[in-house]
């Protein structure tokens, strides 16, 4: 449904070229909820801006559906208009002097040819209704709450009934709470209506949640590109493991890699370790491991006892209400484990620390 091909933006500023998008490519299926995942100046927003026609690619290729709408090659550029796209921008974009009808209608007024104004009031009402906002049609779109206004952008986006959907920090303005709510309502609503779904965000739940697959962005390029799971447990990066969310690392060598039936063995700065993946090293490899935080295990304090060669000290507990966060020291080096609430652990004690294989991933950079 969307096919970017080797998409590259360059910028003119004062301090010369900026190359602000390098190379990239991916390939959203019909349907699917796709994200773009990184920090501030990344070039994920460009890549949305210029999948929307805003703006202009220095090369590469953009196609939605069977429509090529740029090639830099072929000097093609479809005008956004003419892009069978819908779009819901991080500020909304709401028309303050309009009414909410008018706000979701202002797309198909503008329409050539216009639809009928009968066609016009049956697609608004249906929107509307989908966003739950039906009731609200004649009220001034500046009345509404914050996550009103959201749906009711949302409903403006929908309402060509376009088989894509951009979407551009659309909650970033909301409170926590409202924000946490409005994902999967989000969430549900496009895939209800079938259609193909590319989000912009820089927050690792919202990316986590809602999408089918993740791209992580990095300087222009993508880092890495899997479903949520896979790059939550298996980052190839430090930088893709530490954006998607806390994480310890550790340094460590190779003893014996795994098989079928046994996991591998490395020295760790934390001690010696058990492993399941990794399949592609060697004896006597140089890696870096991440560990989740909540993979961590205290023998004793939420586990049951097992043999375990790595011992540290408690050395700082944080509540943070639905869990306990504890640094271990292991000598020069610190871990982070989280832990029910309940458990009993205080700072000063001498603790086992037990990881299973499963998860501990080894990074490729």
């Amino acid at each position: 449904m969307i096919e970017i091909d080797n998409l590259h933006v360059r910028f003119d500023s004062d301090k010369g070229i900026v190359h602000a998008v390098r190379g990239v490519t991916i390939s959203v299926a019909p349907g699917e909820f796709y994200t773009l995942l990184g920090p501030s100046g990344c070039g994920k927003t460009t890549t949305l801006r210029c999948l929307a026609g805003l703006e202009t690619p220095s090369g590469g290729s953009i196609s939605i559906g069977d429509v090529v709408v740029h090639d830099t090659d072929r000097n093609i550029s479809i005008p956004t208009y003419r892009r069978d796209i819908g779009m819901v921008f991080q500020s909304y974009a709401i028309w303050p002097h309009l009414t909410v009808f008018e706000n979701v209608a202002f797309p198909l007024r503008e329409m050539k040819p216009k639809p009928k104004e009968t066609e016009i009031e049956r697609r608004v009402k249906n929107a509307l209704e989908l966003v739950q906002l039906s009731g609200y049609e004649s009220r001034p779109a500046p009345f509404l709450s914050g996550g009103q206004q959201q749906r009711l952008a949302l409903a403006r986006a929908i309402v060509r009934e376009a088989t894509v959907v951009l979407f551009d920090e659309p909650l970033s303005n909301l409170d926590a709470k409202l924000r946490a709510e409005t994902r999967l309502e989000l969430r549900r609503l496009v895939k209800r209506l079938g259609m193909t779904a590319l989000y912009v965000t820089h927050d690792q739940t919202e990316a986590l949640t809602m999408a089918d697959r993740v791209a992580i962005m990095r300087d222009g390029e993508i880092a890495q590109e899997a479903t949520p799971t896979e790059i939550y447990k298996r980052p190839v990066s430090r930088f893709v493991a530490s954006f998607i969310g806390q994480c310890n690392f550790a340094d460590g060598e190779v003893l014996s890699v795994p098989t079928a039936d046994t996991p591998g063995q490395m020295n760790t700065e934390w001690g010696r370790l058990s492993y399941s993946e990794g399949l592609d090293h060697t004896v006597g490899d140089k890696v870096t491991i991440a560990v989740r935080p909540e993979n961590v295990w205290l023998a004793g304090k939420g586990i049951d006892d097992v043999a375990t060669s790595i011992t540290g000290e408690v050395s700082e507990i944080i509540f943070l209400g639905e869990s306990l966060e504890c640094r271990v020291t292991l000598g020069d080096s610190n871990l982070i484990t989280r832990l029910h609430p309940s458990s009993e652990v205080a700072v000063g004690d001498s603790v086992g620390i037990i990881v299973k294989p499963n998860d501990v991933a080894i990074l490729a950079a």
